[in-house]
Formats: C-alpha cells, structure tokens, sequence
C-alpha cells in the first residue's frame, strides 16, 4: 500500500512540474549591486586554396598556411543602482572594472589590457527597460569612442526577448541577433546569429534552458563571394527571484569562406563564451 501511495505522489509531484508556468521578463532591479563575470575564447585556423605559384609568392611575403590563433577576452564590471524615483526610474553606476584581451598566434602570445578598464559610466535606467547614459568618465578613452560606446549601449535591447506570455517546460523562442566578424585583413562578414531557448527545468529559484544556435549570412548586407555556415549549443540559468538571466554558456563552430580573384580563404573557429552574473 505504501508503495502504491508514494507512486501516486511521484506520478502527481511530476504532473505538476511538468504543468508548471512561469513568465520571463530579464530586467535590473533598484538598490541591488550586479557583478558581472564573462569570457570569449575563439580558436581559428585560416587556410588557403589557391595554385602552387600564388602560395609560393605568399610564402616569399611571410604568409604560411595554415595560420592557427586563439583569442582570450575577458570582462569584469560592477553595477550599482540607486533608490526607485516616481516615475519608477532609478540612477545606476557601472565600472568597467577589467577588460583584458590574450592573443596567440602561430605560439606567441600577446597580452593586452584593454583601454576601456576603469571607464565608469553614469545613467538612469528607465521604468520601460531602456537604458540612458548620461556620463562617461575615463582618461584612457577617446571622446569618439565614449561617444560610440553610448549609443552601443543606448540601442541595445534589454537583454534576453522572452516570450509575453507565461512558458512551461519544452516550450522555446527564438533570439537573433546581427554580428560582424572581421576574418583577417580580408573583410568583416556580416551575419545572423539565431539562438533557440528552450525551457528544461524548473527548480526552486531557477529556470533552466538548453540553447540551440545557426548562423547564416545577413543578406541585408552586399557579401559577394563570401560563404558561412555554423551551429552551436549551450546552457543557460534565470534567477526567477531577481528576474535577471544569472548564466549563460555556449559554443559556437563555423566556417567562412570568401573568395578573392583566384584565391579562397577558408577560416574555421570554435568560439566558447560563458557569461556569469553575482546578484546582492
């Protein structure tokens, strides 16, 4: 009988996870403090197709294929916001507090302390979501960079696109997203990144979220004679008690192909990213 019983309950308390619901909205809190950890690290190998002669005259230029390199980025910032006005806004302050940059190539590495470490920014966060930046303050950065760097920000959306409407577990939607990437000294390539979440696990105070991504060229853009194709997966992990997207881990393989007169350039890269995120 006490088997039959904890059946029933088993059978009952997983009807009842698997109904669950819960609606996402990835958005700061006032009066809390952000810490943010993130990391990049892209591993690249270009590689040429062309006639005995046209590598042979590369070489005499220094150029010998394949050229292998790894990119290391790394982020720390610190975020801290003020009390909430009437209009439901409050003032934040960020501090872009390490921005380091390892490259390595063909065995040497190069380690770079970025220009922007130290920046502090100063803006108001509004009730909508969007973000103001009102100050930026650093000795190291340029005013047309501050500038770019502010309207960077001020035009990108607030976080995650999670759906209106309340999710239970296997539903998904989908965020796109354009990226440029500069391939060498040979073009920047425009394309679109498309990331599929769907919802896995709901437990205590997190959401749990398999990530299925593609790319495909933003034609939009004029790309002549250039190729790129890719996919990749990961992780992610809502905090449901502060509202806010607290991990997010992927990874990303491709490769892009781009034709110059007789020559195809072919670079294949596997980019890991993981973006953590410390709430108090």
């Amino acid at each position: 009988m006490k088997k039959i019983i904890s059946l029933l309950l088993l059978v009952m308390i997983s009807s009842w996870v698997q109904g669950q619901e819960i609606t996402f909205k990835s958005r700061f809190l006032p009066e809390k403090e952000y810490f943010t950890s993130s990391s990049t690290e892209s591993k690249n190998i270009l590689n040429v197709n062309a006639s005995a002669e046209s590598l042979g005259i590369m070489k005499e230029n220094g150029l010998n294929f394949p050229i292998e390199s790894q990119i290391k980025t790394t982020l720390l910032i610190e975020m801290k916001n003020g009390m909430k006005q009437e209009d439901e806004s409050y003032h934040y302050t960020m501090l872009y507090k390490s921005v380091k940059t390892i490259t390595t190539q063909n065995g040497v590495t190069e380690e770079k302390e970025n220009p922007l470490t130290g920046l502090i920014m100063e803006g108001i966060y509004k009730s909508s979501g969007q973000v103001k930046v009102i100050n930026l303050i650093s000795d190291k950065v340029n005013e047309a960079t501050k500038e770019s760097l502010k309207k960077s920000l001020e035009s990108v959306s607030q976080g995650i696109p999670f759906p209106d409407k309340p999710m239970k577990i296997g539903d998904s939607f989908n965020q796109v997203i354009p990226m440029t990437i500069p391939v060498s000294d040979l073009a920047n390539v425009n394309m679109i990144v498309s990331t599929m979440f769907t919802l896995n696990e709901i437990k205590e105070d997190f959401a749990y979220f398999n990530l299925q991504q593609s790319i495909a060229l933003n034609m939009d853009k004029e790309q002549t004679k250039i190729k790129a194709e890719g996919n990749g997966n990961g992780k992610a992990i809502y905090n449901t008690k502060y509202n806010f997207l607290s991990e997010n881990r992927t990874n990303l393989k491709m490769a892009i192909s781009i034709e110059v007169e007789d020559l195809i350039f072919i670079n294949e890269s596997e980019t890991k990213t993981s973006y953590l995120v410390e709430i108090k």
